[in-house]
């Protein structure tokens, strides 16, 4: 996954992935973070990449904490899936 931070000034934060399905699921999160602002833009779906725009307090705190949420929901995830499957 490419990660490239466009822009950063001072509490807002610019940055392309090169992952629509991370972009969504890391902006919800940021939203639970209680961030000041969370959105994405996605131009074009195959000349473009997502760029995510996030402004908070700390910026770069609530990028890793809702990077770790979406980690932790995927072990969630992953521990109901192996319980399904033994069943």
């Amino acid at each position: 996954m490419e990660v490239n931070v466009l822009k950063k000034e001072g509490e807002k934060l610019e940055m392309e992935v090169n992952d629509l399905t991370f972009i969504n699921v890391l902006h919800e999160n940021l939203w639970k973070k209680k961030v000041d602002y969370s959105a994405f833009n996605k131009d074009h779906p195959y000349l473009t990449k997502p760029v995510l725009l996030v402004k908070a307090k700390d910026t770069k705190k609530a990028l890793l904490d809702a990077a770790e949420s979406v980690v932790d929901d995927t072990e969630e995830l992953k521990k109901k899936f192996q319980k399904a499957m033994k069943g």
